[in-house]
């Protein structure tokens, strides 16, 4: 081609690009649907805000140790919460004087992962154990003829190398609930043991008369249960015989995160193949459903599965469930049980949280831990199914304060149907949205 002919074929493109722009520019607002992930899509933001954890300069829950990673809405109303990191922290929000308190720290714990529960006489559980989002060292051992899942596992189990366990501990808030803490003072707590040696708890729930705590450990994915009136602790076995690291965190084995009791007193959690399991405390065994939970497959891989990321009970009587490739599912103990797909929200992987609100709506947040895949918010209505983009959980309540929430770990709904949102971060807040 010649100088000339190049000269004008360049014209001709910058023309082209130059109309482009102007049509862009001139085109209607209607036909620009354009998405801004930067944004919140909550039409009513004065029905949003975020609240400090403790009084800033105070007596706040610091940075490094202040990733809510449980919630809880107890009978009285009171939000409780507990917190991972350096050093686990317990807090409440009490909607009556609109404030969060932090209760002190849990001991020499680093985290309460998805394990607060309430017995029936208004006592709170928490189940500690180490801080699950720590960088994994990896030894860089030659594979030789072991697999790789047998390498990554002996990284995994490393940091739990001399560590006796995570305990169960109970708080009273008859007793403790108005005694102000100062930085550093410890919170009220009855040490009841340690459910599984070497191992963290990492999800906790209560039978519906509160009369039994049942929880899972990490990393050896072990089912326990607590009579709260007997004072001990039964290990029930392993939920999932095969070591799995399906992701999106590799360097966390693939176990159940969550648990929900139905009426009939069955626990529900994720097990091997990615199967929805239960506890029957009436046989005493874990079984199977028969039913796998959704996730992504490809044709060709070696087989890998989801697993159950956090639950809910909706109005109408079925269990919702997130899992970890990010979809949504929900499962019907009625008549003929049957599991169904509700799709993902969004391609990231993650359903990081979800819970029910007083409108029967399924709220859920989903994305990963990275920087470029972070939460955000959505709804789903079984009554029209389809997914209502929330978008990120933003406060902009300029010129005051301003804050974009990025991770999150934990929901809650309260009495009065204010969703609570536990942020994640190394500096987090608790989000308060009132649908």
């Amino acid at each position: 081609m010649s100088g000339k002919s190049v000269s004008h074929a360049r014209s001709g493109i910058g023309l082209l690009l130059c109309l482009a722009f102007i049509i862009g520019i001139t085109a209607p607002a209607g036909n620009l649907k354009a998405q801004d992930w930067k944004k919140s899509y909550i039409t009513n933001l004065q029905r949003l805000d975020f609240r400090f954890l403790g009084y800033p300069d105070v007596n706040e829950i610091p940075v490094n140790s202040s990733a809510i990673t449980s919630l809880l809405t107890a009978a009285s109303g009171i939000v409780y919460g507990a917190t991972t990191g350096d050093t686990a922290y317990l807090f409440l929000f009490e909607p009556g004087t609109n404030k969060v308190r932090h209760l002190g720290k849990v001991g020499d714990e680093q985290a309460v992962h998805h394990a607060l529960a309430e017995d029936s006489q208004g006592n709170i559980y928490l189940g500690t154990g180490l801080n699950p989002f720590s960088d994994l060292e990896f030894s860089g051992r030659h594979l030789g003829d072991k697999s790789i899942e047998e390498t990554i596992w002996k990284d995994v189990k490393a940091p739990f190398a001399g560590y006796e366990g995570g305990h169960l501990f109970r708080y009273n808030p008859a007793k403790s609930n108005e005694r102000v803490k100062l930085p550093g003072m410890q919170s009220e707590l009855e040490d009841l043991g340690i459910p599984l040696a070497g191992n963290s708890v990492y999800a906790l729930t209560s039978s519906p008369d509160k009369q039994t705590l049942y929880g899972l450990t990490y990393p050896d994915g072990h089912f326990f249960a607590y009579d709260i009136a007997g004072g001990t602790f039964s290990d029930k076995g392993p939920v999932d015989s095969k070591l799995m690291f399906h992701g999106p965190e590799r360097h966390w084995r693939s176990l159940p995160r969550a648990l929900i009791c139905t009426k009939d007193g069955r626990v529900y959690t994720s097990g091997t193949d990615g199967y929805l399991v239960f506890y029957d405390p009436a046989t005493d065994r874990i079984e199977r459903t028969g039913y796998m939970l959704p996730g992504d497959r490809f044709p060709g891989e070696d087989a890998t599965y989801a697993v159950a990321e956090y639950f809910t009970a909706g109005h109408d009587g079925k269990i919702y469930g997130g899992a970890s490739d990010g979809h949504l599912f929900s499962f019907s103990t009625r008549g003929d049980p049957h599991l169904k797909n509700l799709g993902k929200a969004r391609s990231a992987r993650r359903l990081r949280c979800l819970t029910t609100g007083d409108d029967g709506r399924i709220y859920l947040i989903a994305g990963e831990r990275t920087s470029t895949r972070h939460c955000m918010m959505f709804a789903w209505d079984p009554r029209d199914p389809g997914y209502k983009e929330l978008g990120m959980v933003i406060v902009d309540n300029s010129p005051h304060y301003y804050w974009r929430g990025y991770q999150f770990d934990a929901m809650a709904t309260g009495l009065d149907g204010t969703i609570y949102m536990g942020e994640s971060e190394r500096k987090s807040h608790l989000f308060l949205y009132i649908p």
